[in-house]
């Protein structure tokens, strides 16, 4: 089948992203002609894109050649010329872009264009490439964009989360946009029962649209793996890349952080960030793996995007509450990193109450007292994608997804469970569904997930301690458990195999 795929952003870094690269990518595996319209900027990372170009006003430009990649069938990517700006829903750095800018902030011209650049790009595309089928990401602006490029039930439509809490609850245009798209849509999926639910109550007129199809994990690179061997592997991944991955977060700026808390100077913490490129490992990402795998304590951690409504905030003040004591290990980027750095630093030292009163930080009203001394580090490595990102998850004991904001499904945690780190998650929306599954499997309830709200710092870090105290073979035990579920249960080829049903 002839397939086109319209996703409004890149292919690493959020849950979107992956989960349409990997669609396209087990498409392609089965048989598949794929056309991928995405803003991706290094498709060279991707071995199963088998050619690139543009589409713009002048049509489809191919500008690499076929890469003659493995596989039955064929993947295109096609970058559309939209302009300088690229609407977001979290405000992040984005790779030749002028201006970025979150939907709420779009004056209407400016939605207006953007959706006009993107609807003639699909259109154009979709009739170059023959398309017999497609798919579109977000309820907005995938499924608008492809009402009007497409027509009525040409599409389907897949819905991810970001789009339902930062564009379609905040602003009544969007509702009313998103409605337009959805309703003339061929399905409309959803990875969770929340999320679905959400949205029909905010775009009425959904009913026998919605289907569930839950996001896969790639348990070819989230495997368990021993603590130490994990770890050293991962560095080594990253010195062998090294001369691709320049640009991240220098060493020495820690010092700086300590400067700007010490000074009580928001601006310059904001500053700091913009410093270096968010999209790289930190300069001492390697070092830092070696020296946790050399540390021989409980290891739990965080894997995602730092901003505030992640709570990763929750993460470092539970860890100074618990028992265990463990080492806290961030794998993650954002412009909210030097916040968490200064936080860290904070609890540990002097400052917190600055912290707090500038609002900045998404923390605990009701935290539990910290240990008065604490053995336990925190590391910080940046961004590290999934040729890097499995070991450190698969070294980590207990994966903590701490999410204040609703979530879709939270992919995360079942790639911690398929990688051996015992997820355990806020639970609320998507994020209850994946922990009542593997809670259900292991005939443990309440054992991955913990009640959020004020004091939840407090209930985290008991969720820690609870996980970390188990005896070494029960441990290992549900590990297995774990592991062997999501493998079976939450593939990709399982994601689409009910996408394809559902394009019918």
């Amino acid at each position: 089948m002839r397939i086109v795929l319209w996703h409004g952003w890149l292919l690493e870094g959020s849950g979107s992203n992956i989960a349409t690269a990997r669609v396209a990518e087990v498409l392609r595996a089965a048989g598949h002609d794929i056309l991928l319209v995405c803003q991706e900027r290094h498709p060279e990372r991707y071995p199963w894109i088998d050619a690139v170009g543009t589409v713009g006003p002048d049509g489809v430009a191919i500008q690499a050649a076929e890469t003659g990649g493995a596989g039955a069938g064929r993947c295109v990517l096609l970058q559309p010329d939209i302009g300088e700006l690229l609407p977001v829903f979290v405000i992040d750095e984005y790779e030749g872009f002028a201006t970025v800018k979150t939907f709420l902030d779009l004056t209407e011209d400016e939605l207006d264009t953007y959706l006009a650049h993107n609807v003639d790009a699909l259109r154009t595309a979709a009739e170059w490439h023959g398309s017999e089928a497609a798919i579109a990401g977000h309820a907005i602006p995938g499924a608008a964009v492809a009402r009007r490029a497409l027509g009525d039930g040409a599409y389907v439509a897949k819905i991810h989360g970001s789009d339902v809490e930062y564009a379609l609850r905040p602003q009544q245009r969007y509702r009313d946009l998103a409605g337009e798209g959805l309703r003339a849509a061929r399905a409309v999926i959803g990875p969770s029962t929340d999320v679905l639910d959400r949205l029909s109550a905010l775009v009425p007129g959904l009913e026998g649209l919605g289907r569930i199809v839950r996001p896969g994990v790639d348990t070819a690179r989230f495997h368990p793996l021993p603590r130490h061997d994990a770890l050293l592997g991962a560095a080594a991944r990253l010195d062998r890349d090294a001369a691709d991955l320049a640009g991240g977060r220098p060493d020495g700026l820690d010092a700086e952080v300590a400067r700007a808390l010490a000074a009580r100077d928001a601006d310059a913490l904001d500053a700091l960030a913009h410093r270096y490129d968010q999209a790289m490992p930190d300069a001492t990402a390697a070092s830092t793996l070696r020296a946790v795998a050399e540390r021989d304590r409980p290891l739990i951690g965080y894997f995602g995007k730092l901003i505030p409504q992640k709570g990763v905030e929750l993460l470092l003040q539970a860890a100074r509450a618990t028992e265990t004591d463990p080492d806290v290990l961030v794998v993650g980027f954002g412009l909210h990193r030097e916040w968490l750095t200064a936080l860290a630093a904070a609890l540990a030292g002097d400052g917190l109450g600055w912290l707090e009163g500038t609002g900045r930080l998404a923390l605990d009203p009701e935290p539990a007292p910290g240990r008065p001394e604490r053995d336990g580090i925190v590391a910080f490595t940046g961004r590290l994608d999934h040729r890097f990102a499995p070991g450190a998850i698969a070294a980590m004991d207990v994966l903590v997804v701490p999410s204040i904001l609703e979530e879709a499904f939270g992919m995360v945690s079942a790639e911690g469970a398929a990688a051996g780190a015992l997820p355990l998650v806020a639970r609320h929306s998507g994020l209850a569904e994946v922990a009542s599954a593997l809670e259900h499997e292991v005939g443990v309830p309440g054992l991955f997930s913990f009640e959020p709200g004020p004091g939840a710092s407090a209930r985290l870090a008991e969720g820690v301690d609870r996980l970390l105290v188990l005896p070494s073979e029960e441990r290992r035990a549900l590990t297995e458990t774990v592991s062997a579920f999501v493998a079976r249960e939450w593939s990709w080829e399982r994601t689409v195999e009910g996408l394809l049903e559902a394009l019918g």
